[in-house]
């Protein structure tokens, strides 16, 4: 069998899920109100482990904008032996958590402490819809149809993060962001089908050995997760941060032939694009995502994505990750390693 074939293949098929998840939104939105209706909650967790916890990040920004209500994200580990850091007893919860297997062993018994030491209700996000997860959870949120033959998150990871922007959307009565959402399959599919060749021609004479990865605000778990891909399939050390970051230290170790993935934003574009202008004078590769192109690209792009023109930030950074997905694919096969079966990774992690 050909090195990548399943990764590949679940990267270019992640659009036909994604519209699977919106043709029920009726579904979900009867789901919500009746066990929403009622809001109960001083604050609103989101947690998961590894891919899941950059997922939970992403999620808990676009819920803040989203509904206007305060989230937090935090990492499952951490919420099963730190939590008296971060939480109260006299408040109530809600916990939306996030495992493609919904056996996590950290997420799971993070939950079962969660129900016995606070007053809370969880909402399970979960690719398999008969998990523990999805049985203990107060509101299941399946994807279905979303089984996947590689061990590396794809559109497992964008199908559930759709799926907590729709949860989002119900949860806060704003409808009108589903005329955002409804696009989102087609214009990723087009997008891809269209710049997955800028990735080959990037990647043909750059090998990412050393690469970072730029994610402000609700795109930082986003970053994360690209970084997280080319780790697992290319076997690379990479790291993720917030753009301005880079100029409080790590700019410092910047070399010849580092390559540098900005998401780049509509909040704060001319600082990241001065930053990557910075950045390329001391020797590095510039790869961009965008939802357009304008004159300071010239000169300083190497390679760029554009995808999601009209859209905000809340909503363009899902079609950001199958172009993030392929990069590390792409490197991995060039790099003469299978994506499909990584080192040292299992497709379920338990403790």
């Amino acid at each position: 069998m050909a090195q990548g074939r399943d990764t590949l293949k679940e990267i270019a098929e992640q659009f036909d899920t994604w519209q699977g998840l919106l043709d029920d939104m009726d579904l979900l939105e009867k789901d919500v109100q009746t066990n929403f209706a009622v809001r109960e909650y001083d604050d609103v967790l989101f947690t998961g482990a590894g891919s899941s916890f950059h997922l939970a990040t992403a999620a808990a920004a676009a819920f803040r904008r989203i509904t206007g209500e305060m989230a937090h994200a935090c990492a499952a580990s951490d919420l099963l032996f730190f939590h008296e850091y971060m939480l109260k007893s006299e408040r109530k919860y809600l916990a939306v958590a996030f495992s493609r297997s919904g056996r996590t062993t950290e997420t799971l018994e993070a939950l079962a402490m969660l129900r016995q030491r606070y007053r809370v209700a969880v909402v399970g996000v979960t690719c398999d819809p008969v998990s523990p997860l999805a049985a203990s959870s107060d509101l299941p949120l399946p994807v279905k149809n979303c089984i996947e033959q590689s061990l590396i998150m794809t559109k497992s990871f964008t199908s559930m993060l759709l799926l907590s922007l729709m949860f989002a959307a119900a949860y806060g009565d704003k409808f009108t962001y589903m005329n955002y959402l409804d696009h989102l399959p087609e214009e990723g599919r087009m997008a891809f089908e269209m710049n997955r060749r800028v990735v080959d021609e990037f990647l043909k004479e750059r090998d990412p050995e050393r690469a970072t990865y730029l994610g402000g605000g609700p795109f930082l778990g986003l970053a994360r997760e690209g970084a997280l891909k080319l780790d697992e399939m290319a076997l690379t050390r990479s790291q993720a941060m917030a753009p301005l970051e880079m100029r409080h230290g790590p700019r410092a170790g910047v070399r010849p032939g580092d390559i540098m993935v900005l998401l780049l934003s509509n909040a704060m574009r001319g600082h990241e694009l001065q930053l990557l202008f910075d950045l390329k004078e001391q020797g590095a590769s510039v790869f961009i995502l965008a939802d357009r192109r304008d004159r300071d690209f010239e000169g300083l792009a190497d390679a760029a994505v554009l995808t999601g023109r009209g859209l905000s930030d809340d909503f363009r950074g899902i079609l950001y990750m199958p172009f993030l997905q392929y990069l590390g694919c792409r490197a991995a096969l060039n790099r003469g390693l299978d994506p499909d079966a990584p080192a040292n990774l299992t497709r379920v992690v338990t403790l």
